[in-house]
């Protein structure tokens, strides 16, 4: 294929920007919108072309030079070369461009609004490729597109306190040959103060975790003031507290939330407060639902301006949380119940009848479509649905769309600068009452 040349119309979702050439797409990687390019090579997928290597001919007045050394060769971040304004408003197109193409949803009456984030050293969560070399240890993470492994000395999307709990981490580890040696893979998740929980993920054939545990110098190694909380896993179910209480905390606004190991929470610490008030704001009734309720980052606000609010989630150590949290913070009007949503909402179809609100903050994959449904026919009079992809998001507004609902708002929390990646909050309210 000879080279061409085109020109970056927007970004879509995936976040690749896609031009036209003799009205075939055109998906290019790390472009911003308004880039002339000249496309060196192209693979021909019928009704697209996937462009796997271009040069700048003529950049966008939107483009600015990644302040990451990585960036490129890391997979982790793909807007870096975007500013801030570009980043945010290529967001909201695709999520508008979601909305029009998977669920025949325009933008509402309002648009779609935007909350901006600080864009670096904003994650709370790190996770770490070990690289291993005659017994020394350093960091990696893995290429765009591949899982090979690229050494980074520092990410700059990651809070400072996860880096400076390395080189004790690092020190450790260097002192227990045996565990390095089926390591893969380091978690952190950085909880207030010098709380820290680490997850240490070991190949599927490693030694018995009882046995890596003795190997281990837990209980005379000195992390200084850090409090940290220590697992060994080979997956989610398979894991052994190794030293610490096993969770830690962290306070927005006026809740503090014990997190533990297993638990989802959200990784950007400059914009919990503001994911919290806008999904939660000026919601009040007699009760509410909130469904994926992790460890209650939504319930416990929601408990202050309802009387009571149902809790559900099927995750055992986010509903342990959940149930401390509630306690901790003197909630006691919070209905808290491990169970996978289908089970609840047969099981209490009845109690359900006229709830005043339906919070839901799925997983990517979002709901199964017939969930969708059972949800949307609790007729509940407020639907807010929290996302992390618009393309599922979309899929299940249309079904509730379908149900006698209208969008009042859309706003992107922009939990995740110099990527694609966005956090939505979605308000629907049933019409006709």
């Amino acid at each position: 294929m000879k080279t061409f040349q085109v020109t970056v119309e927007r970004m879509i979702p995936g976040g690749k920007g896609i031009a036209f050439r003799d009205k075939k797409a055109v998906f290019l990687p790390l472009v911003v919108p308004g880039d002339r390019v000249r496309v060196k090579q192209a693979v021909d997928r019928g009704s697209y072309l996937e462009v796997l290597d271009w040069e700048l001919v003529e950049a966008s007045s939107d483009r600015q030079k990644p302040p990451c050394p990585y960036f490129g060769r890391c997979g982790g971040c793909d807007f870096q070369q975007m500013n801030a304004r570009s980043q945010l408003d290529s967001k909201a197109e695709i999520l508008a461009d979601a909305l029009r193409r998977v669920g025949r949803i325009g933008d509402p009456p309002s648009g779609i609004l935007r909350n901006p984030s600080p864009v670096s050293a904003y994650r709370n969560r790190l996770q770490l490729k070990v690289l291993a070399q005659n017994g020394r240890v350093s960091w990696g993470l893995f290429e765009r597109a591949s899982h090979r492994v690229v050494e980074v000395d520092r990410c700059g999307i990651a809070a400072d306190a996860l880096w400076a709990i390395l080189p004790h981490l690092q020190a450790f580890l260097e002192r227990s040959p045996m565990t390095v040696a089926c390591l893969t893979e380091v978690e952190i998740f950085q909880g207030d103060g010098e709380e820290s929980l680490i997850d240490l993920k070991v190949k599927p054939d490693a030694e018995n975790l009882s046995v890596l545990k003795r190997d281990l110098p837990a209980g005379e190694f000195d992390w200084g003031s850090r409090r940290v909380s220590l697992y060994l896993s080979r997956s989610q179910k398979r894991t052994l507290r190794v030293s610490g209480p096993g969770f830690v905390h962290k306070r927005v606004g006026e809740w503090t939330f014990r997190v533990s190991r297993g638990s989802f929470f959200q990784v950007n610490d400059f914009m919990l407060e503001s994911l919290s008030q806008r999904a939660t704001q000026g919601l009040e009734g007699s009760r509410a639902l909130d469904l994926f309720c992790g460890v209650g980052f939504f319930t416990l606000p929601l408990s202050m301006q309802f009387e009571l609010v149902w809790a559900v989630d099927q995750n055992a150590a986010a509903i342990l949380d959940m149930e401390s949290n509630a306690r901790a913070n003197g909630r006691r009007n919070c209905r808290i119940l491990h169970r996978d949503l289908d089970t609840f909402l047969r099981d209490r179809r009845r109690d359900l009848e006229g709830i005043d609100l339906v919070l839901l903050d799925p997983p990517r994959s979002g709901i199964p479509k017939t969930t969708v449904g059972k949800v949307a026919d609790l007729k509940a009079h407020q639907v807010v649905y929290v996302s992390c992809d618009p393309s599922t998001l979309a899929r299940d507004l249309a079904i509730f769309l379908g149900r006698g609902y209208a969008v009042e708002s859309l706003e992107i929390i922009d939990l995740f600068p110099q990527s694609h990646h966005l956090e939505t909050v979605a308000r629907l309210k049933r019409m006709g009452g």
